[in-house]
């Protein structure tokens, strides 16, 4: 089972793959061997789910974890690994429910209770239940201060109800509490930054990249270097010039071209490729994208196939200027793009370069699209000055 938490984790860090590592691969083999000879039924279930998520089979291991939930509910590690696993897939309504349903057969005095109500919270969070999310949340943070992902689920609801100069003041001042949480402090720092932005406080969010986000990326976690990424995109959205930074991150990025563990972090890969452009890197992920799509397998290979490279040609049509073919791109798959996992505010990106590409769009069908896409943004995330910035920049231009 130690073997099954370290691979569990090196696979859903996304640091490694079965594909690529062939170490990996025959460590992996050889738990499996160990499995059938020495494994007791549930150990089997977890090495076999392992498996399916280390070879990019993420909704099948996820079936595996729930068998080990039906019959022992208190196993926190299948938990936990189905819940990010319906993460990364975007279902959230499955990652509420999977935590739901074992929730009250915790005795709370159990170790780390407190953290599923932070689960809870995230997955009620997702699904747009935000007054039942807070609720679970505060009771996590009640019951341990000390708990990052209920810290979190905070933070999401505030982002999503546009209460940002609360957002800011309540993720300050509980600082001490979720900064030593080395796996998710420098998200939490990414959230806090979030609400700087929608404050049009690009000075401070700056000064959050400059001394958590960025510095924390060249550790090389892939969570840390797509946030990185995706707050750089939004403050330029914003007017904002971040100098050389964009060329910091290439070198964290250029290690995972050929990954493909997950469509998500592909995409912010190429943010970073397409604002540097050197070196022919984008023709390098290009060409190594087909070829994963020629001959790989699993869910990230079917959403590659199904809307992963016109992601990827969208985010580098924006970056070269083409924001009419970044448009065509984005726009049919703008009810879809959620398949390929993260948060409706990491998945907030995609929609302002939707928003962006329109405005900017030479074509005027095209361009009159931009406020009904805004309209769109504020039913999901109302209460939100950003959006309203740019309602004012669509209109002035229409009064030019």
């Amino acid at each position: 089972m130690g073997r099954v938490l370290s691979f569990g984790l090196d696979s859903m860090g996304f640091g490694k793959t079965m594909r690529l590592d062939e170490k990996f691969q025959n460590k992996m083999q050889t738990l499996l061997y160990d499995a059938t000879r020495f494994g007791n039924p549930r150990e089997k279930k977890h090495v076999k789910a392992v498996n399916y998520f280390a070879n990019g089979n993420i909704l099948s291991a996820c079936v595996e974890w729930e068998k080990i939930l039906a019959e022992h509910p208190t196993d926190l590690m299948a938990l936990k690994f189905a819940y990010d696993g319906y993460f990364w897939l975007g279902r959230c309504h499955d990652k509420r429910d999977s935590v739901a349903r074992v929730i009250n057969k915790w005795n709370p005095n159990l170790p780390c209770y407190s953290y599923l109500h932070g689960m809870y919270a995230f997955g009620l969070e997702e699904c747009g239940e935000y007054v039942e999310s807070e609720k679970h949340a505060r009771k996590g943070l009640a019951l341990q201060p000390k708990d990052c992902w209920s810290t979190h689920a905070v933070a999401h609801c505030m982002e999503m109800n546009g209460r940002f100069r609360e957002g800011i003041q309540f993720m300050e001042s509980t600082l001490s509490d979720w900064e030593p949480c080395f796996m998710l402090a420098g998200h939490n720092y990414w959230h806090n930054a979030l609400f700087y932005v929608e404050d049009a406080d690009y000075e401070s969010a700056m000064s959050i990249y400059d001394r958590e986000i960025g510095r924390r990326s060249k550790d090389g976690n892939i969570l840390d270097i797509t946030d990185a990424a995706a707050l750089l995109v939004r403050l330029e959205l914003e007017g904002v010039n971040v100098g050389e930074r964009w060329r910091d991150l290439l070198s964290v990025v250029s290690p995972h071209i050929d990954n493909h563990c997950l469509t998500f972090n592909d995409a912010h890969i190429l943010m970073v490729l397409s604002r540097c452009d050197e070196d022919n890197l984008i023709e390098k992920h290009q060409t190594s994208v087909s070829s994963f799509i020629t001959t790989g397998s699993g869910d990230q290979h079917r959403l590659l196939q199904d809307m992963g490279s016109n992601i990827f040609s969208a985010v580098t049509d924006f970056n070269r200027g083409n924001y009419s073919s970044c448009f065509n791109q984005l726009y049919p798959l703008r009810h879809q793009i959620k398949h390929i996992g993260g948060s409706h505010a990491q998945r907030d990106v995609f929609a302002q370069l939707l928003i962006h590409a329109a405005i900017r769009s030479e074509n005027p069908e095209i361009h009159e699209k931009a406020l009904p896409l805004i309209g769109e943004r504020n039913r999901l995330k109302p209460n939100s000055p950003l959006a309203a910035r740019l309602t004012a920049h669509m209109k002035s231009l229409t009064a030019e």
